[in-house]
């Protein structure tokens, strides 16, 4: 009979051998879209797209957690209301949201979107008063 001990260090080994770790930064191949998001900017590489299914990439440069808010508005980027309960910025349209994206961490989603104008921010308080957002527009 094998003991337990044994069998719970093989389950481990070969849930480990199935796994490939990537680097944290590395933008998968796939995404359409990069977000580069530090202490206190935000970019989209590309700055515009077509409409339809988009992945992006967020990637966080920085040393501070950060958050990933895709909000459709015609606002200018640096128009958003302003909440002033929680330092945070107000959105109509929030089309997807990533929270808590750590320091030197990738993440991706996905969205389908829709021909208009967008605007990209991080929604951590304060940040984005701080200048973490851009546009990005939608064709």
């Amino acid at each position: 009979m094998i003991p337990l001990r044994a069998l719970t260090l093989a389950a481990v080994a070969a849930l480990v051998s199935g796994c490939s770790a990537a680097s944290p930064s590395t933008l998968p191949t796939d995404v359409q879209v990069t977000v580069e998001m530090k202490e206190y900017t935000a970019t989209a590489t590309p700055a515009t797209i077509k409409a339809g299914t988009v992945k992006f990439g967020i990637r966080n440069s920085g040393t501070l957690v950060h958050q990933f808010d895709l909000i459709k508005t015609d606002l200018a980027p640096d128009q958003l209301p302003i909440d002033g309960a929680t330092a945070t910025a107000r959105a109509d349209v929030l089309v997807k949201q990533l929270k808590s994206i750590g320091a030197g961490v990738v993440a991706t989603v996905s969205a389908d979107l829709q021909p208009g104008r967008y605007v990209i921010i991080c929604n951590v308080p304060g940040h984005y008063q701080l200048g973490m957002r851009t546009a990005f527009t939608v064709q």
